[in-house]
């Protein structure tokens, strides 16, 4: 067995044990966290959503699996935290739950803020090339910057889509310490998805000091956007494209939305630590995006990480 071989889940407190990871990655991995973590175990599993709770199927299969988990640790304690409020009102009939979306816990310090005045790029758009992002709606952007590469078994949907941006650059990667310099470079940011997660482009977005133009969707990415840095488009390509005209014409302070994104994100993340401080008896760091679907390195791994069991 590699040395690396990880469980997708990252250890916050060792004694009392305080665990983080996405609810799915956790919950349809349930046995392989047996074969390491012993039934009478006591430990705390927080579980951030990485899809909307608010699809009945999505919220079905979350119930199902959390209460099969409880069988399997019924000394563990389960907190879901919520993207969004409407989340909070259906998990709550079967499970502790809060709202404190994945976005309040963004690392600021990661993100450079936008200078004022003219941009390189009218619109950016962090997305993997994948059909729920729905990136067709962007392809009347004049100016345009999409990041985000796609999986093999899509491939023959990238490429009928990247087409379709002759005039877009096209960024397949960029490193995650550099993604807000690139953030910078635009005037807006775009949310074209009807259902997914809270989004994390859209914190980032918040955190470089860009508006966004968004699209309705479930997930909750809404919950920590400042209203005034906020405009809805229609499902159309010309709306997506009105409003990004609208951001370059019509350019906020970045430190204004910043600031605002910071005060909402503020109470969601201090409820959720001051839960875990009263668990463990003294300050839980919470690094972030608490180091879930996060490159880490060797030493932070062997420190946090859980060793599949051989």
């Amino acid at each position: 067995m590699s040395l690396f071989d990880y469980l997708p889940a990252y250890v916050l407190n060792h004694a009392p044990k305080i665990i983080a990871a996405f609810e799915m990655d956790f919950l349809r991995n349930l046995s392989a966290f047996q074969k390491v973590l012993g039934k009478g175990e006591k430990f705390t599993m927080l579980l951030q959503l990485g899809w909307s709770a608010e699809l009945p199927e999505v919220a079905k299969e979350l119930e199902n699996r959390l209460a099969e988990a409880k069988g399997a640790f019924p000394e563990a304690r389960f907190i879901v935290l919520a993207n969004a409020p409407g989340e909070v009102e259906i998990i709550s009939k079967f499970n502790e739950v809060h709202l404190a979306s994945h976005n309040a816990f963004l690392d600021p310090a990661r993100y450079p803020l936008a200078k004022k005045g003219k941009r390189k790029f009218d619109a950016l758009y962090i997305a993997r090339i994948t059909p729920f992002k729905r990136h067709e709606l962007a392809e009347k952007v004049k100016n345009l910057h999409l990041i985000g590469s796609y999986s093999e078994k899509e491939k023959e949907y990238f490429e009928q889509t990247i087409v379709k941006f002759p005039n877009a650059e096209w960024s397949r990667k960029v490193p995650s310490f550099f993604i807000g310099r690139k953030i910078c470079e635009a005037s807006c940011g775009l949310a074209l998805s009807a259902v997914e997660g809270a989004m994390f482009s859209c914190g980032e977005y918040s955190l470089c000091g860009i508006p966004v133009v968004n699209t309705r969707n479930l997930g909750g990415r809404d919950t920590l956007l400042p209203d005034f840095s906020l405009r809805y488009a229609e499902d159309t390509a010309e709306s997506v494209a009105e409003n990004v005209e609208y951001w370059v014409n019509n350019p906020i302070d970045p430190a204004e939305i910043r600031q605002e994104f910071l005060n909402l994100a503020k109470p969601q993340k201090e409820q959720i630590e001051e839960i875990l401080n009263t668990i463990a008896g003294k300050r839980v760091k919470l690094p972030h995006k608490l180091n879930i679907r996060c490159r880490l390195l060797p030493h932070t791994k062997l420190l946090h990480g859980i060793r599949r069991a051989k």
